[in-house]
């Protein structure tokens, strides 16, 4: 809630334009959590993000002296690419506690760039991706962080309980409503109880969906694969002129 807090007008004092402000307890409570966020990220950057960084360093110092044995070096990869992929994770999740961007404007990239080669290269298998023209350059940067995860638990899914080898991702956008969908070619989900979520992973799925607004749903058959699409109402994305949608 807001208060509009007049301007008090005497014989010696001039007119002021009224000052918006929020209620003191409203302001205490964003102050602190802005000071708690603020905070948190400094530590998970001065202790988590560097540890993993020398991490990293001395996980490639091992590599080139171990270049003999092939085994070795193939193994201490493995380890490399999860390390940049922890990296990764821990700077979006440090901007969004610091309220930057992050993925708000490289949803796409992100993906393509690295999400997607990350799986393909630890797991085998294939991910492709079609956007529509009409996919917005930028969304509210909570929005696109829980549409990356969603996607990210939908293909560890994919990968660990369906057996996949392909995953085809979708990107479509109208004036009505952004529509995300990822489907396997996996061996599906044998019972599906839409009420009855499997495993935490949908859980958190299905609260990120509804985190944008929007809704999740799950289609699978035995034998035939999985389709997970998230659907949001573009009403919910339109915070500021820059994300408003453009016609189609």
């Amino acid at each position: 809630m807001v208060t509009m807090t007049p301007a008090v007008v005497g014989p010696k004092a001039r007119p002021e334009a009224p000052v918006l402000r929020l209620p003191r307890s409203e302001q205490g409570m964003q102050t602190e959590r802005e000071r708690i966020a603020n905070e948190l990220a400094r530590e998970l950057h001065d202790q988590v993000a560097q540890s993993l960084t020398g991490l990293l360093v001395q996980t490639e110092v091992f590599m080139r002296e171990q270049q003999s044995q092939p085994d070795v070096v193939d193994q201490l990869a493995f380890v490399r690419t999860t390390v940049r992929e922890v990296l990764n994770d821990l700077r979006q999740i440090l901007c969004d506690l610091r309220g930057e961007p992050g993925l708000a404007n490289s949803l796409v990239p992100a993906l393509m760039q690295g999400l997607f080669p990350t799986y393909q290269m630890r797991t085998g298998m294939k991910v492709s991706l079609w956007a529509s023209p009409s996919w917005p350059a930028s969304l509210p940067p909570e929005t696109s962080i829980h549409i990356y995860r969603i996607i990210q638990e939908a293909l560890t899914n994919a990968h660990k309980h369906g057996g996949a080898t392909n995953v085809q991702v979708a990107l479509k956008a109208s004036t009505e409503r952004l529509v995300v969908s990822i489907r396997d070619d996996g061996r599906g989900i044998a019972w599906l109880d839409e009420q009855k979520p499997i495993g935490m992973g949908l859980v958190g799925m299905r609260e990120r969906a509804a985190l944008t607004g929007g809704v999740l749903t799950i289609r699978s058959r035995p034998l035939a694969g999985t389709t997970i699409t998230v659907s949001i109402p573009t009403e919910a994305l339109r915070w500021s002129p820059k994300h408003v949608l453009p016609a189609s």
